[in-house]
């Protein structure tokens, strides 16, 4: 078969592979979708706790496609080393999700690492009820567009975004944002200045960013705001005074899907897949053929929306 082959620690070559055979426990899926995710770029790269420990192998966390008796499944946690990123993967079958009509493999793949880390931490991590004030940090990108609908939806009081491109921030208004705060270089207290002012204080902040920006949001935190932490592409590290922690009631949980186990993480895709045969959210995606998979490695750290590959 044709895949995404890691034969050192990099990029992937478009080229042939073993097929997977049926084992206990697992199934055989026919590939129909699947997604270019940042994790997978740094698992490739060899410094990840993922990476892997022996190559080749196939690249690819997530997928979507057909099981072997017909039904369509979205499927995560592929068994190295057949990874997503091919013609046929090798699937746990815990992990399998099984699709609505009507919702298209590209869609249903793209909804996985993305939608649970914009919907779980609201839901889950944050624990969000209606009408509390979100703010999102680094909420332009597939992720954060996502959280901005999936606020709006669960019934955010105010939903603030904050980011750095002025376009981009400006396009999530459509989606649900009631307002946006420009990083530029403004230093902790100007943008938690901004902060307060366009959210009325935040009561639950989604954290794609931390650094500088994680530091202003908690300033700017009503009594008891949750910061949920998800990434950190403005900095690794970030001192927060104890005395802010202490004075608000803040807390600062670490997010992953994985701490809320399998029946939660399930149940919040289906939330997503509904909302999407609905029409309630839009995800954006572009499909790319399996065979420019090194374009798209190169191309995706630019993208604000998601790369799918199609086998």
């Amino acid at each position: 078969m044709k895949a995404a082959v890691l034969t050192e620690f990099g990029v992937p070559t478009y080229t042939d592979h073993d097929n997977p055979a049926p084992a206990e426990g697992s199934e055989v899926i026919d590939v129909a979708a699947a997604t270019l995710n940042a994790v997978d770029i740094v698992i490739a790269a060899g410094i990840h706790y993922l990476s892997p420990r022996s190559l080749p192998t196939v690249s690819g966390i997530e997928g979507a496609g057909t099981t072997q008796d017909g039904r369509r499944v979205y499927f995560s946690r592929p068994v190295s080393p057949y990874g997503s990123m091919a013609q046929q993967a090798l699937v746990p079958t815990t992990s399998l999700v099984e699709l609505p009509d009507g919702l298209d493999f590209s869609t249903a793949a793209t909804l996985g690492n993305a939608g649970l880390a914009a919907l779980m931490p609201l839901t889950h991590g944050g624990r969000m009820t209606a009408g509390e004030n979100v703010v999102i940090l680094g909420g332009t990108g597939v992720v954060g567009r996502l959280a901005v609908q999936t606020a709006r939806l669960l019934g955010a009081g105010s939903i603030t975004v904050v980011g750095r491109d002025e376009a981009a921030l400006e396009s999530t208004r459509h989606l649900g944002a009631t307002a946006t705060v420009a990083i530029g270089d403004k230093g902790v207290d100007q943008l938690s200045s901004g902060i307060r002012d366009a959210s009325t204080g935040a009561d639950v902040v989604i954290d794609y960013a931390w650094g500088t920006a994680a530091l202003a949001a908690l300033h700017a935190g009503n009594r008891l705001v949750r910061l949920v932490q998800i990434g950190d592409r403005a900095g690794a590290e970030a001192a927060v005074p104890a005395q802010l922690m202490r004075s608000l009631g803040a807390s600062i949980v670490g997010f992953m899907p994985m701490h809320y186990g399998p029946d939660a993480t399930f149940q919040a895709y289906r939330t997503l897949t509904d909302w999407a045969v609905s029409g309630l959210i839009a995800v954006d995606y572009e499909n790319v053929p399996l065979a420019e998979v090194a374009n798209a490695w190169e191309r995706a750290p630019r993208t604000r929306h998601k790369l799918v590959l199609l086998p």
